[in-house]
């Protein structure tokens, strides 16, 4: 194993930490936020963040990307990138500050909702002055400084401030309150563990030659998150904001677990991709190997989440947000194929080759807007709209399969082999979780069927650990030392 590679599996492992150690915390605070506020509270949150993230992507001008992409790092260039966020994000919140009313007034909300946007507004400016930082912990490979950032902005900054808020009677505003306390101390904890030039450089054809990478990532960036705010858009507008709020938390249920893992490899993913984008036939392992682990564990998760919606929404969030359980399977296979491609995406930005993968997202978006559009007319309601977001998913994965496919002729045999696999390991989850509820359900309460459910899923997850040498997501992680030695060589003497 070389030193990169060991490097990025330790980063893995710590990042991976980090984000269960998160997901821990983010369970039972979720729970009990559920509880404390409302659907419709929820909403209004969610509605509030269209505007600012909206601007979110261009006010960081993909700056952490650019830092970690760029061959050479020097001081001065840290105080150009410094001067550049310094202008770009100043600029995007004094622009959604003015904007806010519009932004109440385009989804239909209440007065309240123009008071939020500009206090989230905020967080562009904080996220944009930090940028520099978390990017120089990602460069240096600092995978440890970097989870215990996360973890301790996420709990400290957003948990904390947010429970305490709602526990005071801030209601709505509780939210908003966690969201600039995270931002904040995420901001601050990488510039103390960095400690860069803090003096800017305005040197404009410097700043431009940043721009020219940042600048793409930033765009990138803005269309997705069009393609996945835009039927919560069109809920808050042509549903009802408790939809909205329903449909926040469902998405929330069915991806978070997936994003941890996501979030986990993009991390460590970029910067030792990024030392090695000279290299095809390394770069051409990756991607298959990445492709079919991720593939892999994505869709069993997603098997495991989709099946258990009923008891999840149950259990985690109460009884007034039942509507968000029908939701659950749809929304968590949206989001694994978002996740998959962007480890695709993340392979072709450590290349600089962005301009193509801005054109996929134009296209998806395209057949978005269309699918909603049609969705809304035929009065199909919130499931038409989240069937036009799947197509579109499906789009977009099929044409990064397509490109890279083209860069790399070699992976195409194993990528379809993986595709099929996690396929078919996913369907046998869910076959499996479905025949326990069937026996359970009429004689056991929804807590126990939950148990035996995740009891059934963790023995199949430990017998294809085990056992699983056919699949190749089980090799990659085996090879990688992602999984135990013991587990499977103790399989191995069984076999």
């Amino acid at each position: 194993m070389t030193q990169l590679t060991s490097a990025t599996v330790r980063g893995m492992r710590w990042t991976s930490l980090a984000g269960a150690a998160s997901a821990a915390v983010q369970i039972p605070y979720a729970a009990v936020m559920a509880r404390l506020l409302t659907p419709q509270d929820f909403g209004l949150m969610a509605l509030a963040f269209v505007v600012p993230r909206f601007a979110h992507h261009f006010a960081q001008g993909g700056l952490s990307s650019a830092v970690i992409q760029r061959p050479t790092l020097t001081p001065r260039d840290v105080r150009v990138i410094l001067a550049l966020a310094l202008t770009v994000g100043g600029g995007c919140s004094a622009a959604v500050w003015c904007l806010a009313p519009y932004g109440t007034e385009l989804v239909r909300g209440p007065s309240e909702l123009t008071g939020m946007i500009r206090a989230l507004a905020l967080c562009l400016l904080i996220a944009a002055l930090g940028a520099p930082a978390t990017g120089m912990l990602s460069r240096s490979m600092r995978y440890r400084a970097v989870a215990c950032t996360d973890f301790c902005s996420f709990v400290v900054g957003y948990c904390v401030v947010s429970l305490s808020s709602a526990l005071l009677g801030a209601s709505v505003w509780s939210l908003v309150y966690g969201t600039l306390g995270w931002n904040l101390m995420q901001s601050l904890l990488s510039y103390l563990l960095v400690r860069h030039p803090l003096h800017p450089l305005f040197d404009v054809r410097a700043m431009r030659d940043v721009m020219r990478f940042g600048g793409k990532v930033s765009v990138n960036g803005f269309l997705e998150y069009l393609t996945s705010d835009l039927p919560k858009l069109a809920i808050g507008r042509y549903l009802e904001v408790a939809t909205a709020g329903l449909y926040d938390r469902a998405a929330l249920l069915a991806s978070y677990p997936l994003q941890q893992i996501q979030q986990a490899a993009s991390k460590v993913l970029l910067p030792a991709l990024s030392r090695i984008q000279g290299e095809t036939g390394r770069l051409a392992a990756f991607y298959a190997d990445s492709t079919s682990l991720t593939a892999l564990v994505l869709f069993s998760l997603w098997a495991v989440i989709g099946a258990s919606g009923d008891q999840l929404v149950a259990l985690l969030l109460g009884a007034q947000w039942r509507g968000s359980a029908e939701l659950v399977p749809i929304l968590g296979l949206v989001g694994v194929l978002g996740l998959v491609a962007q480890f695709s995406g993340t392979l072709v930005e450590a290349i600089g080759s962005v301009g193509p993968k801005v054109v996929i997202h134009l296209v998806q978006l395209a057949v978005l807007v269309a699918g909603m559009a049609v969705a809304l007319y035929l009065g199909f309601g919130v499931h038409g709209l989240l069937a036009a977001l799947l197509v579109s998913q499906l789009t977009k994965q099929t044409l990064f399969s397509l490109w890279l496919n083209r860069l790399f002729p070699s992976t195409r045999r194993p990528v379809t082999q993986g595709y099929a696999q996690a396929v078919a390991l996913s369907g046998l989850i869910w076959c499996a979780l479905w025949s326990v509820q069937q026996a359970l359900a009429d004689s056991c309460p929804g807590p126990v069927v939950l148990a035996a459910k995740l009891a059934a899923a963790a023995v199949l997850a430990l017998c294809c650990a085990r056992y699983g040498a056919g699949l190749h997501g089980v090799r990659v992680a085996r090879e990688r030392g992602l999984l135990p030695a013991a587990l499977w060589r103790a399989g191995a003497r069984a076999q």
